[in-house]
């Protein structure tokens, strides 16, 4: 784990540095504890003046020590403070490569970990977990050498002690990772839920459940005791083992000294001091048995930030093809979301050329929004090829090919800034007629007007502050603005009107000359007006060609252009009489 975290730092040189200062620090701890043998030998002999050296030479390496270690710590927030850095670039620029279906719940907490606190939590750990263990972990065994050429008989019986010590320690860790990694996803979800709690309050009450207790959070705040008390429970053994064999050190070690005295090869100081470094020489791995716990949980937040950095990322691959007029092609596509035991789409293949538009139909569930992250390569395609512009996608660099396309998804999500801000994002360097007429194009003209703020109006959090279809009109605006040859729309008007949509389907349709247009819809306006249909059933295209001719087939199409043709028909009436009827019954009373 300590390796792999310090890899982490950009600058290898000062890295080397921090490891040479806690060698250098462990070598002064251990050479002041082996020159107590020597200095209380001669306190306590004949000329206790004899002393006033070793006295003195005491003093200078406490001295040593206290510099070396002011460094030591200097130098170990300062690798920190580069791990933070290093972590917070590499994190960002791999979550741009890695896959969406790469992605799932846990990862995705994961990475919001890894840019929040992740960083935070590793560059203090350095400073007050790393220097403190790797120190504790290295003076003892240096202890063990000083003691060589006092009595090489305790210190051969040292130095074998430390591996054992260790080793206990590590089985004591290995029983405790799992449950803590438990307990740290289950504190993970109980803090995901309470922000679902409060983000979802109106919901929650209408619907009766508010209370925590029974909740979503109640569930997971119980999942977290649990967890809490497996992992107290699996730290009992590992304390015990680790609490035996440094028991069984220090009778060994001291038992072994009183022998030596006995034989006459120790003077009584000599013992004494000899008692005093067997202590010593047990206390680091005291440290490392208090240190542990926080050890553990940086090895969890390491590895979660590993799991982002070593993420599979979204290659680019050599091609010869040049890119050509707005075209996206597919030929021969499957794909499937991991861990899925079917696949979503297979054999996908179509064309959409140059100034027209094509319409993903199909039943829910049937992979249209999949075949849209495809092309926009927030997948990579199992097998096949999808190319855009004539150029296999996976051949562009990741910037180009954002340059390529619009996408508008039907779940709209607006970052918490101004309108103006969330439009610009489309392309940064428009101008504000430019501006102007992308947001009148989307039908944001009145919604302007009709804000005290106007442009300068914040939207909150995921747009919180405006409508679903200002939500919509605003993502479409940002992608008209953008003007990619390009565009992909996903239910792009799902929460608007009638007479809204009609007009953002004039617009799109008057500049769609010089792109290439891929919708998923079912509102039947929007369908009747592409050039080319795509119908989609269980992953598979069962129809494919211009609207009227699919309709005249009496196919797939047909039915499902029927069906929503009578689902258009429903009304809300009123079973009373005419004199009856509510102003509010009369405006239910229309066809959706």
């Amino acid at each position: 784990m300590i390796r792999r975290l310090l890899s982490l730092a950009d600058n290898r040189a000062a890295t080397n540095r921090y490891l040479g200062l806690i060698g250098l620090s462990a070598l002064v701890r251990a050479a002041t504890v082996v020159a107590l043998v020597p200095l209380l030998a001669r306190l306590f002999g004949d000329d206790p003046t004899d002393g006033v050296a070793w006295l003195g030479g005491l003093a200078v390496l406490v001295a040593l020590g206290w510099l070396i270690d002011h460094r030591l710590y200097r130098a170990g927030f300062d690798i920190g403070f580069s791990i933070l850095r290093s972590v917070e670039t590499r994190v960002l620029d791999r979550l741009e490569r890695i896959p969406l279906s790469w992605l799932n719940q846990r990862r995705r907490a994961d990475g919001q970990r890894a840019l929040t606190s992740a960083g935070q939590e590793i560059c203090q750990g350095i400073g007050y977990l790393v220097t403190p263990t790797v120190n504790a972990m290295v003076t003892p065994l240096l202890i063990g050498v000083g003691l060589l050429g006092v009595a090489w008989q305790l210190g051969a019986a040292a130095i074998v002690f430390v591996p054992l010590l260790l080793a206990a320690m590590a089985a004591s860790g290995r029983l405790l990772r799992r449950s803590d990694e438990s307990y740290a996803r289950a504190s993970d979800d109980v803090g995901a839920r309470i922000v679902e709690l409060a983000q979802h309050q109106a919901a929650l009450r209408a619907a009766g459940r508010s209370d925590a207790h029974g909740s979503a959070l109640g569930t997971a705040l119980a999942r977290q005791r649990r967890a809490a008390l497996r992992l107290l429970g699996f730290s009992i053994p590992g304390n015990i083992l680790f609490g035996l064999v440094s028991q069984l050190a220090l009778v060994a070690l001291a038992g072994l000294s009183v022998w030596l005295h006995l034989a006459g090869d120790l003077s009584a100081a000599e013992l004494v001091a000899l008692l005093i470094v067997t202590v010593r020489f047990l206390e680091p791995f005291t440290t490392l048995g208090d240190l542990a716990p926080a050890v553990s949980a940086l090895r969890n937040t390491v590895e979660r930030v590993d799991s982002i950095l070593t993420a599979p990322e979204l290659a680019v691959v050599s091609s010869t093809d040049t890119a050509e007029a707005p075209t996206v092609e597919f030929d021969a596509v499957a794909f499937g979301y991991p861990g899925a035991s079917d696949p979503t789409v297979s054999d996908i293949s179509f064309q959409v050329a140059a100034g027209t538009t094509t319409a993903i139909v199909g039943p829910s569930g049937s992979g249209k929004t999949t075949l849209l992250g495809l092309a926009a390569r927030l997948h990579d395609v199992d097998s096949g090829t999808i190319r855009l512009c004539g150029r296999d996608v996976r051949g562009y660099e990741l910037t180009e090919l954002a340059d390529l396309y619009s996408i508008v998804h039907q779940d709209v999500y607006l970052f918490d800034g101004t309108l103006r801000d969330n439009i610009l994002m489309g392309r940064r360097d428009a101008t504000d007629a430019e501006l102007a007429a992308a947001a009148e194009d989307a039908g944001l003209g009145e919604t302007l007007r009709r804000l005290p703020n106007g442009w300068q109006t914040r939207v909150g959090e995921s747009g919180a502050t405006l409508s679903g279809g200002e939500r919509q009109r605003v993502a479409i605006a940002r992608a008209l603005l953008k003007g990619a040859p390009l565009l992909l729309l996903d239910e792009a008007t799902s929460a608007l009107d009638l007479s809204n949509e009609r007009g953002i389907v004039a617009a799109l349709a008057a500049n769609a000359a010089d792109r290439a247009t891929v919708i998923v819809a079912h509102r039947l306006d929007t369908i009747i007006g592409a050039d080319h249909i795509v119908f989609l059933d269980n992953g598979r295209i069962v129809e494919s060609g211009p609207p009227q001719r699919l309709l005249a087939a009496d196919g797939r199409f047909a039915r499902h252009w029927r069906q929503r043709r009578e689902a258009g028909r429903w009304q809300l009436v009123s079973t009373g009489s005419p004199q009856d009827r509510t102003p509010g019954q009369e405006a239910l009373d229309h066809s959706t």
